[in-house]
């Protein structure tokens, strides 16, 4: 009887073959290591030198006035960014409003209630019916919404790799314009619908010099008024008095109460618009509103993804310790899979928020590059500049003062972006502790 010859990888090399072998893999391993470092410093040595040089030529732009003062072209050495700031801070506040939720919750929706056999079972045996046709109805109901779960995770994946230029196109659409359901939109005109928070007058110069009267809208169809007879006015505070209306040729009043309250006979005055700080309309038009949106859908894919990941983290068997007591799905998510997972989902949602902060594409294409504000948003509805667009204007100028201007306005921008990361960094550690 013949013996079978073992297999090359079972023969056993002899002691200086297997000892050469062991050193190429030590050098190997050695070498990989030091490659991985000298990468991991060449990285930390490019954003030293980036922050060194940012640091350097911004470093004297660095002052309360930086801080307080809102752009100028008359002075550009008194400029500042505290508009842009305060734009930012609400823009991102929006965006986090409108991303983290919806996407914790897709996550949420894809991970811990994504369709199993136990719903066909539960199927089965709520409409009991032994025909085929049912079986086969109810195969294929559990197929389709099988098929829907992979749909959506299918397009998140894509939708992550989107560029944020495209999203600001759809935020333009979807949020700016509305696709035109209620109306265009026109330059000087009050288009849309307005659901709260708008109040409109005419405006007509009185007899005393520098005061105005407001006159109620009646018709928004009406822009201008011409002011024939006495009628009603309003104050600021919203009381009601009698405008009273002077024809040339007759004595003038000379009281400075009456002047105020008294028009020149044919004044004509034109729209004025008051709004309060809830003012909201359809569509948004360009408003930090519509920005904020727009920012929550370029990061929603980040969110939905990072905490799905971190749901995936929870070790199965407190899923199973938790259903095995009689937990629902809900329950289990609620009090068991959710809890676990905060740390990792707070870890994606910072890196989403840092990302959001720092976009300056999705908002040139919803607000524009004007940065001539003074204020923050003063209602829902109004526009707001933002310190990515604020920089990207400075840095684009010729003039020495705003490319110092623009490396100031990074370094505040990185601080506030550490500020916020700090926050969100803190509560993830207190929510981990609960």
């Amino acid at each position: 009887m013949s013996s079978i010859p073992l297999p090359a990888a079972l023969q056993r090399d002899d002691h200086v073959a297997m000892e050469q072998k062991a050193n190429r893999r030590k050098r190997m391993s050695r070498w990989f290591s030091i490659l991985c470092v000298i990468i991991a410093f060449l990285s930390v040595v490019v954003l030293v030198v980036l922050l060194v040089s940012i640091s350097i030529q911004g470093s004297s732009r660095l002052s309360t006035d930086l801080l307080s003062n809102a752009h100028s072209e008359l002075h550009p050495e008194q400029a500042g960014m505290w508009p842009a700031i305060v734009g930012t801070l609400f823009v991102c506040g929006v965006c986090a409003l409108g991303s983290l939720p919806l996407g914790i919750g897709t996550a949420v929706f894809l991970e811990e209630f994504r369709p199993r056999k136990l719903e066909l079972r539960w199927l089965r045996h709520r409409f009991p019916d032994q025909s085929k046709t049912w079986d086969k109805l109810a195969s294929g109901l559990y197929k389709s919404i099988r098929g829907f779960h992979s749909f959506i995770q299918l397009n998140i994946s894509n939708l992550a790799g989107v560029p944020s230029i495209v999203y600001g196109l759809l935020g333009l659409s979807l949020f700016v314009y509305m696709f035109n359901v209620f109306g265009q939109i026109k330059v000087n005109e009050a288009s849309g619908w307005e659901i709260a928070g708008a109040q409109h007058y005419y405006q007509v110069l009185s007899l005393e010099s520098g005061q105005v009267v407001l006159i109620p809208q009646t018709d928004r169809t009406q822009s201008t008024l011409t002011v024939e007879s006495p009628t009603t006015g309003v104050t600021p505070d919203g009381k009601t008095y009698e405008v009273g209306v002077w024809e040339p040729g007759s004595p003038k009043p000379t009281d400075p109460s009456v002047r105020r309250r008294t028009v020149r006979k044919g004044a004509k005055g034109g729209v004025f618009t008051d709004r309060a700080w809830y003012y909201f309309r359809l569509p948004f038009d360009r408003s930090f509103l519509a920005a904020g949106l727009t920012l929550a859908l370029v990061i929603l894919p980040v969110v939905i993804i990072a905490s799905q990941e971190a749901l995936r983290a929870v070790p199965p068997s407190m899923r199973e310790a938790s259903l095995g007591l009689g937990a629902t799905t809900w329950q289990t998510t609620r009090d068991v899979c959710l809890p676990a997972a905060i740390p990792g989902i707070m870890t994606g949602a910072i890196l989403s928020m840092g990302r959001a902060i720092g976009e300056a594409a999705p908002l040139l294409v919803i607000m524009g590059a004007a940065i001539a504000k003074s204020t923050g948003p003063q209602h829902l509805m109004d526009d707001a500049v933002t310190m990515p667009v604020l920089i990207y204007n400075w840095a684009g100028r010729q003039q020495a003062v705003y490319q110092e201007l623009a490396a100031a306005a990074i370094i505040v921008l990185l601080i506030v972006l550490l500020l916020m990361n700090s926050v969100a960094i803190y509560l993830r550690e207190r929510l981990s502790h609960v």
